[in-house]
């Protein structure tokens, strides 16, 4: 479903992509500015301005957005920059979480502290095992809390506030090993058929 509504959000922000493109923006730069907000989110997290720190995860997952299809787009995709890519939004959420697990430790939130640490492990290994996979030669893109997913929930809760956040957390923490585990038993499956 989720690539359904990735294909229609990039078709109505075509003209911003072929503006993009005219100005010939290095998508590697849209990728560090993505990083450089997420840096900042963390920061507004960790200081309690959650709100602040929410809106600053969802700008930057426009950027995360649009490196892609400028590089697409603009036909300067290479392998560095999807390595770039892949690379730096493993950091981006890592430093968020990070940014989160010390404003919910500041405040003795224990047991969302502790989603959070299975929230940043989930998010982790959604994308190794599609990495993996695809190092393998088969597709997995299957499973509802990939990437997108992610930074709406984080972005969305963090403008709801505490409460938004908390259920974010514990959300994520169940749903991402749910997803890592669909996308394990996909690629059995894909596999078994093949050898079959």
């Amino acid at each position: 479903m989720i690539e359904r509504v990735k294909d229609d959000v990039a078709a109505m922000l075509q003209p911003s992509t072929n503006f993009l493109v005219r100005l010939h923006c290095s998508p590697d730069v849209l990728t560090l500015l993505g990083f450089a907000l997420n840096l900042v989110a963390a920061t507004l997290f960790a200081l309690g301005f959650y709100r602040w720190g929410g809106l600053a995860v969802l700008v930057a997952g426009i950027f995360d957005f649009f490196d892609g299809q400028v590089a697409r787009a603009g036909q300067t995709a290479s392998k560095f920059g999807a390595l770039l890519d892949s690379t730096v939004d493993r950091y981006s959420e890592i430093i968020v979480w990070f940014g989160l697990a010390v404003s919910f430790i500041k405040a003795g939130s224990l047991w969302t502290s502790s989603a959070l640490f299975f929230a940043m492990a989930g998010s982790l290994m959604v994308s190794y095992v599609r990495a993996r996979a695809e190092g393998l030669g088969e597709e997995c893109k299957v499973g509802f809390m990939q990437r997108p997913e992610r930074v709406i929930a984080l972005g969305v809760g963090g403008l709801i506030g505490t409460m938004g956040l908390t259920m974010a957390a514990w959300g994520i923490a169940i749903l991402s090993n749910v997803t890592t585990l669909e996308r394990v038993l996909h690629v059995r499956r894909q596999t078994h058929d093949s050898d079959s």
